[in-house]
């Protein structure tokens, strides 16, 4: 069969050279040394009759036919691996593997509890290694197995991952109990009138766009006083100043029973924000995967 010249041996390194855009970086994930790592990138441009990889002002970029041979490739390999695997039997009771997750800490402290309590009992040789959300770079991690899942609120994940939902949480106003404005309730006026405090993820502003928005629409705007990337951290704020927050419900009702808070509703509607499961199509048939993802829906679902 003619694969037009295609050594498939090939295949690794330009997936390598294509995700680093870097010749060493790339050479050193694959142990292999820089030059045979130059000598497969100089047979890959004569093979596809394209530079690859060019000088840009960051450094190495993707060519228009790279970007394009990316996605392709990552199908490519991931049916290759299905291929080739050897199908073993998935017992979580003597399974050692380690599962990386990602997420939000609210999301971390409705999860973790549930799924470590439940691995103590079924699968006690599991490891899980929870990570802090970085939403721009989620689909890369996923596609290059360092991430296994991603949990949490991600509107703008984009269209190549697989999704489940896993339950919706509804958005609440907090505010330390005797604040000085909010006696008589919460208005919009005094919403918008009073210093907020706002959490931010590292390059990532899904939990604050839906709350701008939704004022805008009416001609409002809030000042945001504190920017930080904890929704667990601000409730102490919020218990001792005059700021106030829009948290998750659940964040909030754990908080009022340590914290000198109230809870309020909001005055502005929002969208039904539903927090969902992410994982990579190379991760679809993988059983040990399949189990993970299966429980955690599973335990959520038992707890809403």
């Amino acid at each position: 069969m003619d694969y037009n010249g295609l050594d498939l041996n090939l295949l690794v390194p330009l997936r390598a050279l294509l995700i680093e855009r870097h010749v060493t970086r790339a050479a050193e994930k694959l142990g292999i040394s820089q030059p045979a790592m130059s000598a497969s990138l100089a047979r890959l441009r004569e093979l596809f009759s394209d530079k690859l990889l060019v000088r840009g002002p960051n450094g190495l970029t993707l060519t228009p036919r790279a970007e394009e041979m990316l996605p392709q490739l990552d199908h490519l390999m991931a049916v290759i691996e299905r291929l080739t695997a050897v199908p073993s039997h998935f017992d979580p009771a003597t399974s050692r593997r380690t599962f990386t997750l990602i997420g939000t800490d609210f999301v971390e402290s409705k999860v973790l509890p549930l799924l470590m309590a439940e691995l103590q009992n079924s699968a006690p040789m599991i490891r899980v290694v929870f990570k802090d959300p970085d939403p721009k770079h989620v689909e890369t991690m996923l596609a290059n197995a360092v991430l296994d899942l991603a949990i949490g609120y991600l509107p703008e994940a984009p269209d190549t991952l697989i999704r489940i939902p896993l339950f919706v949480e509804p958005f609440v106003c907090i505010a330390r109990s005797d604040h000085p404005v909010l006696r008589n309730g919460l208005t919009i006026e005094r919403y918008v009138e009073t210093a907020h405090v706002q959490a931010l993820m590292r390059d990532g502003s899904m939990y604050t766009d839906a709350i701008d928005t939704a004022l805008a629409a009416q001609g409002l705007a809030r000042r945001i006083a504190l920017w930080q990337p904890s929704f667990l951290a601000i409730p102490p704020v919020v218990a001792s100043t005059d700021l106030i927050s829009t948290v998750p419900e659940s964040v909030a009702r754990v908080a009022a029973v340590w914290s000198p808070i109230s809870v309020h509703a909001l005055p502005l509607e929002l969208p039904a924000v539903t927090l969902a499961a992410y994982w990579h199509p190379r991760s679809r048939d993988d059983t040990e995967h399949q189990w993970l993802r299966g429980t955690i829906r599973k335990l959520l679902a038992r707890a809403h």
